[in-house]
């Protein structure tokens, strides 16, 4: 907009010069021309403010990294046309926020013609830098004149839905569980469920014809001989889980170790899913108590994905505390403790040092793994004398590498 009134402030001023050195009657009119157009831009653009409708609309909530997943619409139903619809937006990223403070905000702004009484639709190219609930509002609209000179906001009560929420996935990982104990797969659970099948040999969950595609070894051969067809045994699902996720997101994480947390814990949770095998996970949520659900499935898992992807940011070690003092007894339960926004001092952290000495005493679990973002050598060999094992958030171990990690 800035140039074209710079070129039009070229034209007038050219058109002057030449109205004052050359008594022309073409240059007269040159001048009145020049100088009553824009009024009339201007005025035309009027009744395409006043009858302006847009709207933001949201085609899929739960994206990938890389799409877009709005739509931008706008309908002129004046009779005269204007050189754009400007869209001013706002995106801010709930994930890691402390109260009203977002860590991750950005301005985008998309513009586009219209013609007199059409419609557009457009899918915007929005660019989300990291994973997380990402909240998206129009701040304003502008409608701009067919000189580019002027541009005149459109009343707020014009738009529908001027406010949504899209929710942007981590990028994939591939994790697996290392383990002989079939402990800590959740496989010795004393509850298993009474709807579906599972994966423990121990429990049968029901017998039925064999059908194409079944494994051999599920096969009831004693009762397929006395039954003249073949019998498969669908083993039990078990409700009571022995892996046991707690996600601690400070006040004082980056958006890539937020991002680095929720892939990890997400990767871990599809590997037990593909095997069957029920898991819990626990946060803090928006409302500031503790949350633990058992997934048991993705159905599971997607109830509860719009919250993971809006965790708030918390004081350091909310998460570990509060479940420490609302752990249930539970001595084959594995603890896998997940933290963004990592820090820790032996001196100062004497009170945490002691609510994981609990964890143990009190039974609530019966091994824990802390998962940080980041951790130095020394930091590591002090979790390990608690009876931490320590693994950081992208696979490495502390310890291992020469290099301190930090």
């Amino acid at each position: 907009m800035a140039g074209n009134r710079i070129l039009y402030g070229y034209a007038l001023f050219f058109s002057f010069i030449l109205f004052v050195l050359f008594d022309l009657y073409l240059f007269h009119l040159l001048l009145i021309f020049l100088v009553i157009l824009p009024p009339i831009s201007l005025l035309a653009l009027f009744p395409v403010r006043k009858k302006l409708r847009y709207s933001l609309e949201i085609e899929d909530d739960i994206v990938p990294k890389g799409a877009s997943g709005i739509r931008l619409s706008a309908s002129n139903g004046s009779i005269f046309p204007c050189a754009g619809v400007r869209f001013t937006m706002d995106r801010q990223n709930a994930l890691g926020r402390v109260g009203k403070h977002y860590i991750e905000y950005a301005e985008d702004v998309v513009q586009f013609p219209l013609g007199p009484n059409r419609s557009y639709t457009m899918q915007p190219t929005i660019k989300m830098a990291h994973c997380g609930r990402v909240d998206l509002s129009i701040r304003h609209v502008t409608v701009v004149d067919l000189l580019g000179l002027f541009a005149l906001k459109v009343p707020k009560n014009n738009g529908a839905s001027p406010a949504g929420s899209i929710y942007v996935l981590p990028e994939l990982q591939s994790r697996s569980i290392q383990t002989d104990d079939t402990a800590d797969l959740g496989l010795d659970s004393a509850t298993y469920s009474t709807e579906k099948a599972g994966g423990d040999p121990s429990e049968i969950f029901q017998l039925r014809d064999y059908r194409e595609g079944d494994a051999r070894h599920s096969v009831h051969w004693k009762l397929s001989a006395r039954m003249n067809r073949l019998i498969v045994r669908e083993f039990g699902l078990p409700l009571n889980p022995s892996l046991h996720f707690l996600l601690e997101l400070t006040e004082s994480s980056t958006p890539e170790a937020a991002e680095s947390m929720l892939g990890a814990m997400l990767a871990y949770s599809e590997f037990l899913m593909a095997r069957e095998i029920t898991h819990s996970v626990s946060w803090i949520g928006e409302e500031g108590a503790l949350r633990t659900i058992p997934v048991s499935g993705p159905e599971a898992l997607a109830s509860v994905l719009h919250e993971l992807l809006a965790l708030p940011g918390q004081k350091r070690w909310s998460a570990l505390e509060r479940f420490t003092i609302a752990g249930i007894p539970q001595s084959d339960a594995q603890l896998i403790y997940l933290v963004a926004g990592f820090s820790w001092n032996e001196s100062t952290d004497s009170n945490v040092a002691r609510l994981f000495e609990n964890l143990l005493e009190l039974r609530i679990c019966r091994q824990i793994t802390l998962m940080p973002d980041r951790c130095t050598h020394e930091a590591a060999n002090s979790l390990r004398e608690l009876g931490c094992d320590v693994q950081l958030l992208e696979g490495s171990i502390p310890g291992e590498d020469t290099e301190a990690q930090l």
